[in-house]
């Protein structure tokens, strides 16, 4: 009983500190820092690497994609050591993402948690992941749709954790999804329109 009572306060901690991390907009305070941007009322009005890279230029949206990507890998890898279950684990990576998509520091709105996603399921599975990064990045680079390829990321997961044989990842895989997919409605309409900003595009004059 005390071994499970030290496991459930790590597990609280863990999904405490997630939530935390997960929670601070990177994408905000590097574009307002260093370029006086308020990356929410321009462009997208998003507050991620895509958006922050199109206001601000291609060294900071990669400077917001590597701290939104480690705030998902660092609370995961503490928990991967310290808590024994595979669904624990998962509840640890869901609050970083829900974190960034729900951050208390811009009244429960935020980002499309991908970059905190590719982060948080790092240290999960780290072969799946890839896999589907490849895809996503195959999407982009066919298509210039950053949106298209985060979507199709999310589903591949679904697929490779099922080939891989990490099932008990499943059901983090399936919520991931969802949770990527609803983020992604406006894009989704503006994708079946035509308007959707392609990436890195010439701005007209």
């Amino acid at each position: 009983p005390g071994n499970d009572l030290m496991t459930y306060l790590a597990l609280i901690l863990c999904v405490a500190l997630a939530f935390f991390l997960g929670s601070i907009p990177f994408g905000l305070v590097i574009a307002k820092t260093f370029k006086g941007i308020d990356p929410r009322k321009a462009g997208s009005g998003n507050i991620g690497s895509t958006n922050v890279a199109r206001l601000c230029g291609l060294p900071w949206g990669i400077m917001t994609l590597f701290c939104d990507i480690m705030k998902g890998l660092l609370p995961v890898l503490l928990a991967v050591n310290v808590l024994p279950d595979p669904y624990m684990q998962s509840l640890v990576a869901l609050a970083a993402v829900t974190g960034h998509i729900k951050s208390p520091f811009l009244g429960f709105k935020g980002g499309k948690g991908v970059a905190t996603t590719i982060g948080a399921l790092i240290p999960l599975a780290f072969w799946p992941l890839l896999c589907a990064v490849l895809c996503c990045v195959a999407v982009i680079a066919v298509t210039r749709y950053v949106s298209l390829g985060s979507m199709v990321m999310a589903a591949s997961l679904v697929v490779f954790y099922a080939l891989f044989g990490y099932f008990r990842l499943e059901p983090l895989a399936v919520v991931l999804l969802i949770m990527i997919v609803w983020a992604h409605r406006a894009n989704i309409g503006r994708l079946m329109r035509g308007e959707e900003s392609k990436f890195l595009a010439k701005k007209k004059s």
